[in-house]
């Protein structure tokens, strides 16, 4: 262990603590980095696995990429391909839960009873959503999922998403930016679904938000350490 000295007090980093809050604070940022590389390849297999009249947003776009993107959406069948991009979607939603985990515990005690029920309404809606996703492109069990799992995870975060975010830019204990983009997380979910055709558009947002998030989180964790007695 190191020991820092400082004008309060010796300082010692607790490097088996530290490494727990690290893997919290980088799970969102690989998660929100993966979201925005796969979206494009998700919706686009997709829209090509299925017919002609599924809505594919409001811009003409996906085409477009398809062209670009070649033997990385032709590899396999339509079908197989889509299921294989679409897979990445729970490994996304799962770092976002780890992210809201790891940043209760940096600023439970800065919030107030708003903050509090934004994260058990939040969090628990990215879990659920996370569990859906596990369920219907890993496991196969269907569309059943959506009103069991995915509706109700959805209604959840859509308050606790904005009210975790205004408590998290009040608090400051990470980049105010981060929850401000939580709290605008949700109209831009419905905007960029509307714009791009697809979910996974939607939450680019939330990609961009866990990722300010996570990077300030792990900048916090780098450079402060566990206060022991001398």
């Amino acid at each position: 262990m190191l020991r820092t000295e400082n004008p309060t007090g010796p300082v010692r980093k607790d490097y088996k603590r530290l490494r727990l809050n690290q893997i919290g604070a980088l799970s969102p940022i690989v998660s929100g980095l993966v979201g925005i590389l796969y979206f494009p390849f998700h919706a686009s297999s997709q829209f090509l696995a299925s017919d002609d009249s599924e809505f594919t947003g409001v811009i003409s776009w996906s085409d477009a990429f398809a062209d670009a993107a070649g033997s990385l959406l032709t590899f396999d069948s339509p079908e197989k391909v889509h299921i294989f991009y679409a897979r990445f979607g729970f490994f996304v939603i799962a770092g976002f839960a780890a992210g809201a985990l790891s940043l209760h515990s940096r600023q439970a005690q800065y919030v107030g009873r708003s903050g509090r029920w934004g994260f058990y309404l939040g969090a628990t809606g990215i879990s659920l959503l996370a569990l859906s996703l596990f369920a219907d492109r890993w496991l196969g069990a269907g569309d059943w999922t959506f009103l069991v799992l995915e509706l109700p995870a959805l209604l959840l975060m859509a308050p606790g998403l904005p009210l975790l975010g205004i408590a998290t830019a009040r608090a400051r204990r990470v980049a105010p930016i981060g929850g401000w983009l939580l709290v605008f997380s949700v109209p831009g979910m419905i905007l960029l679904t509307v714009i791009f055709g697809h979910l996974s558009a939607g939450i680019l947002v939330l990609d961009v938000a866990w990722i300010v998030i996570g990077a300030s989180l792990l900048s916090a964790d780098s450079s402060e350490g566990v206060r022991i007695e001398p």
